[in-house]
């Protein structure tokens, strides 16, 4: 009994010695510590395996529209429908004017998706710096149905006009009481031109000496103008490229991931993608989607 009461004693020794207690806290602070910022790993959506890789989740998009788009090829081989002129002539809107941002459109009856005049806005913005000069730029077409493509001229369906994507643009010059337009190709322009050849890309824009300006988008527009390639020969390229094995363009120190989905028979098709991708989509009217997707 009293062998008992000693080691009872010596037991309640160790428990009151001071330290014996800070080490018992120590190892109570560090299991905390472990158990708070070690991960768990477990089985499913938000864990995985050792060696496994991260499950991300993904959204299933349904892509429409495939004889739409800023990528949309009008010319003899590729005709844009009649319907898919309909759809043009709504979506785009009367352009209106922007003295206020040194340069002009000439008239509402032009007309541009959204998308087109406020990148366009943008760039004469980044030339202009606001401010209206002895010359400014000016809008002198836009986008043409069917009847105003066969008044120009043009085969109906054939002209990238009818894309509602596509705008020529010159350079007004005052002229007695009013203003004259000068075409970019005349030499009065060419300050104006060469700063369109360096510049046009990083809006989107694709451009020739004529003064032809086609919104594709900014890395379209960044891809075709380094590899020197036209939209027809750019969406040749692109047909050969697909989800996992992207075109990867890079520009304005972003990357992206380039490629074609193929459309079926009812002109949709889908797509996969991670749940907070920044993507967009264009129908080529030459069998499919081009997707380019922002690396994060």
């Amino acid at each position: 009994m009293q062998g008992m009461q000693t080691k009872e004693n010596a037991r309640r020794g160790i428990l009151n010695n001071p330290i014996w207690q800070l080490a018992a806290a120590g190892a109570v602070i560090v299991a905390v510590l472990i158990a708070v910022l070690v991960p768990r790993r477990t089985a499913g959506r938000g864990g995985n395996s050792p060696g496994e890789a991260a499950v991300v989740p993904t959204v299933t998009h349904t892509l429409s529209g495939v004889g739409v788009g800023p990528l949309a090829l009008y010319d003899a081989n590729h005709p844009q429908s009649a319907a898919d002129s309909v759809v043009c002539g709504t979506g785009c809107l009367p352009a209106g004017w922007h003295a206020a941002s040194g340069y002009a459109i000439g008239g509402a009856s032009i007309r541009l998706f959204p998308v087109v005049e406020m990148q366009l806005d943008r760039m004469i913005l980044d030339y202009t710096g606001g401010n209206a000069s002895y010359s400014v730029p000016c809008v002198t077409s836009g986008y043409r149905d069917f009847a105003a493509q066969t008044a120009a001229g043009k085969t109906p369906g054939a002209d990238p006009a009818g894309s509602g994507y596509a705008l020529t643009l010159s350079l007004c010059v005052p002229q007695g009481d009013g203003m004259t337009v000068v075409p970019l190709s005349n030499p009065l322009a060419q300050s104006f031109a060469a700063w369109l050849g360096s510049h046009a890309a990083s809006y989107g824009f694709t451009y020739d000496l004529g003064g032809l300006l086609r919104y594709v988008g900014v890395p379209h527009a960044s891809a075709m103008q380094k590899s020197s390639l036209s939209l027809a020969a750019y969406l040749s390229v692109l047909t050969e490229k697909t989800q996992t094995a992207p075109l990867s363009v890079e520009t304005a120190g972003l990357t992206y991931s380039v490629f074609f989905v193929p459309a079926g028979k009812d002109g949709t098709a889908t797509l996969a993608l991670p749940e907070n991708a920044v993507f967009s989509v264009s129908g080529t009217n030459a069998g499919g989607y081009v997707v380019a997707v922002r690396e994060q």
